[in-house]
């Protein structure tokens, strides 16, 4: 099940995603994002078990994070949120996602391009790694509304 994350989800949450995430959101980030974003989570057996945070602008949306509680992955349930988000974000008319990724996450690149994204553009040195910085593939999906 896919519902909006509440104020009363974000120990869970904060726990997902400090272990799925180099570089995890701190808890103002997190109340930031739950207060002015778009934040579902996707519930199994009553327990949160992954979350995805979009910002939306008109027909557009920004994917800022999605994940799936480590014991969990591989089973699925990253595709089954991913569809429901575009889903709802097409009932909202969004027309449009936009997504970056590491350069090095080659499981993420394969999740997006499995679900119809497309390669669009490099922003070069985007994320910070111990030995410097790295490039972010960015990919896009049209056609949601």
């Amino acid at each position: 099940m896919i519902r909006p994350l509440r104020l009363s989800d974000l120990s869970a949450v904060m726990r997902i995603d400090q272990h799925t995430n180099t570089h995890a959101w701190n808890e103002q980030q997190w109340c930031d994002s739950l207060a002015q974003h778009r934040c579902f989570g996707l519930e199994h057996q009553a327990q949160l078990i992954g979350f995805a945070v979009c910002m939306v602008t008109l027909d557009e949306a920004e994917l800022l994070l999605i994940a799936i509680t480590p014991p969990l992955q591989g089973q699925a349930y990253g595709s089954v949120l991913f569809r429901a988000l575009l889903n709802e974000l097409a009932t909202d008319g969004v027309n449009k996602l936009f997504l970056e990724v590491r350069a090095s996450n080659l499981s993420a690149q394969a999740f997006y391009q499995r679900h119809q994204m497309t390669l669009s553009g490099i922003r070069k040195g985007y994320y910070p790694i111990d030995s410097g910085r790295e490039d972010a593939q960015l990919y896009t999906l049209e056609g949601l509304a």
